[in-house]
């Protein structure tokens, strides 16, 4: 049995909600409380020697990052997500280190500032805020340009390139970013969020962020 842990609002582990789902593959959510030492524990720095999330559970063996999770699934399922192909899957792993470093780096300094920092009792930085927010428009220009050349991602065909942008972008409203001022992406993700893959993690992910808020105070 397939075990993730994580907390629902992470959007690392959203990605990898996104991969399972849309391979049908069965697992068992794991929720974990990173403010009572869960993620702390011993049993659990087993999986994730950092403390972080998500970690993957797949029979004995252990597994973290969310990209990492995402292209073992593929090649032990031997899913067309993460195509064998050197070329197709050299743009693949392009556009997941190109969303996870630059993109996934400024939502996470503003998710934190304007949300998390509030519920750690942490000084809010208003300098990483305002790059975050810098960094979030600078890349997802990029981004939006390149889903002007091609239906999905990394190429025509659906792949965890598209898992890694959907998840990282999901807190999108509630760090009051305006997706629709890049129309290739605005398409492409209400297209995907109507999607099984997208409604069996959650309808929205304000719902999500404040239910996990509510259980963990």
């Amino acid at each position: 049995m397939i075990k993730l842990y994580g907390i629902p609002p992470s959007f690392p582990v959203i990605r990898v909600q996104l991969c399972l789902n849309a391979m049908e593959l069965e697992y068992k959510f794991v929720q974990m409380n990173p403010l009572t030492g869960e993620t702390q524990s011993e049993e659990y720095l087993k999986l994730s020697p950092s403390g972080k999330i998500p970690a993957l559970e797949d029979d004995g063996f252990a597994l973290f990052e969310s990209n990492a999770i995402m292209k073992y699934l593929c090649r032990k399922h031997k899913s067309g997500f993460y195509p064998t192909d050197i070329t197709a899957q050299a743009n693949v792993d392009k556009w997941l280190d190109f969303t996870t470093i630059h993109l996934g780096n400024g939502v996470a300094k503003v998710l934190f500032n304007k949300i998390l920092a509030g519920m750690l009792d942490a000084e809010v930085d208003e300098q990483s805020l305002k790059d975050g927010y810098a960094f979030i428009e600078r890349f997802l220009g990029v981004i939006d340009k390149q889903l002007g050349v091609s239906t999905f991602v990394a190429s025509n065909s659906m792949t965890i390139a598209d898992f890694c942008l959907l998840g990282t972008i999901d807190p999108a409203e509630v760090i009051d970013v305006d997706i629709t001022q890049y129309p290739n992406i605005d398409a492409w993700r209400k297209k995907l969020m109507q999607e099984p893959f997208y409604k069996k993690v959650h309808d929205s992910y304000g719902e999500t962020l404040e239910k996990a808020i509510a259980q963990m105070s």
